[in-house]
């Protein structure tokens, strides 16, 4: 029964690699699967061991119970089940870091990721470019809303590439990959991809990705980091110049910036402006314990007035202070020590240097949106971090 739970297991984590870029429903049924083969091979004595001796898994669970003592206190926590539902999905972390997983399985897993990303990438360059309809217009199954990319909303679509480039670069240059010339391709189609859409979290995280690894490997050289930041920004500076996409959205946010938050021609401060200004204002009243559990949407939508239409599950579109308003700086410690021990974690492998570009890049994302309780990007996450630690080298 075990041998069979186990090679189910192996098989699922590879199809997980396949579907977190291409299909939202898909992976939730993998992940359920997944937790089910946990309980099936039992063995919770060495599973509960792992998990005592990780600090960050620790502080997961620390975390989770400190969302349900913070039902007891504040006055507003309509939004409460919505933030379990959120915090019930960190479970699986413990689950993906418990598994039993052959080095074959990370390797087959890191392809269909990466293979399926460029699958991705390359069908809303066509969408983008009118080469073919949305594909809402060939398969019934796919949400036809504006916001998706190819597959998935473009926001999402475009935080997977920019991961699926960092690890990309990690293998073609930490791990000399006899695949040389196909992952040239597969960042070549990320970029362009992530270039061309709305999104601009993935947009930061290429970069990112990009300028440590120019930085790293030509750290001696000053005409060589000098020539490959050019490359790099002339790329960027083509792709302004010659698509409004890219363009408009770079603008909007410079207009935004220089103007204290005010759009142009707008009579109203940018949405992401007012959460951190009135979010701030609130953590200074309660700074300690914050507002309670599941309390930011009702505030913001009883107490805002600012031209905005709030809904009582919105976030402030920063994981950081969201978990700051509702549960104080106990909280937010709380959340930091997750990947300050995974940071460590990962540090401490022959090639840490590379793999905490992984932890590193979630904290930055997390500054521009609740990435943390976004189900598909907490489980590209977790998916990720379960390669990080595992992948050997040859």
């Amino acid at each position: 029964m075990n041998k069979f739970i186990f090679r189910i297991q192996q098989f699922l984590f590879v199809l997980l690699g396949v579907f977190i870029p291409t299909s939202i429903a898909i992976t939730n049924l993998i992940i359920g699967l997944l937790a089910l083969c946990w309980i099936l091979e039992r063995n919770f004595k060495a599973k509960f061991d792992i998990i005592k001796s990780s600090n960050w898994m620790i502080a997961i669970f620390a975390l989770i119970c400190f969302y349900a003592l913070g039902m007891l206190w504040g006055e507003q926590h309509l939004n409460a089940d919505w933030q379990f539902q959120r915090l019930a999905l960190l479970l699986i972390f413990p689950v993906l870091m418990t598994m039993n997983l052959k080095q074959e399985t990370i390797k087959k897993a890191v392809f269909s990721f990466l293979g399926t990303a460029f699958i991705s990438a390359f069908t809303a360059i066509a969408i983008n470019n009118n080469i073919i309809l949305p594909l809402s217009e060939y398969l019934s199954f796919i949400d036809p809303s504006w916001r998706n990319s190819a597959f998935i909303t473009y926001n999402y679509h475009n935080v997977i590439l920019a991961l699926a480039t960092s690890l990309s670069l990690y293998i073609l240059i930490e791990k000399k990959s006899k695949y040389t010339y196909l992952l040239l391709l597969f960042i070549i189609v990320y970029s362009i991809s992530i270039f061309t859409e709305r999104g601009r979290a993935g947009q930061v995280i290429f970069n990112l990705s990009a300028v440590f690894y120019i930085i790293y490997y030509s750290r001696r050289n000053l005409l060589r980091i000098c020539a490959f930041l050019v490359l790099l920004f002339s790329f960027q500076f083509l792709i302004y110049s010659s698509t409004n996409v890219y363009k408009d959205r770079f603008d909007a946010l410079s207009n935004i910036i220089q103007n204290n938050g005010d759009k142009k021609g707008g009579k109203i401060k940018d949405i992401r402006y007012v959460f951190i200004k009135e979010s701030l204002n609130r953590i200074k009243e309660k700074p300690i314990f914050g507002f309670g559990t599941g309390s930011f949407g009702t505030i913001f939508y009883e107490q805002v007035k600012s031209g905005h239409k709030f809904n009582r599950h919105t976030t402030p579109h920063n994981q950081y202070l969201y978990v700051w308003f509702e549960l104080g700086v106990v909280g937010l410690v709380l959340l930091l020590l997750i990947f300050y021990y995974q940071l460590k974690e990962l540090f401490r492998k022959k090639d840490g240097v590379h793999r905490v570009l992984l932890p590193l890049s979630f904290m930055l994302l997390m500054l521009v949106d609740s990435y943390f309780f976004i189900f598909i990007l907490t489980i590209c996450y977790m998916f990720l971090y379960t390669i990080y630690t595992r992948y050997q080298h040859e």
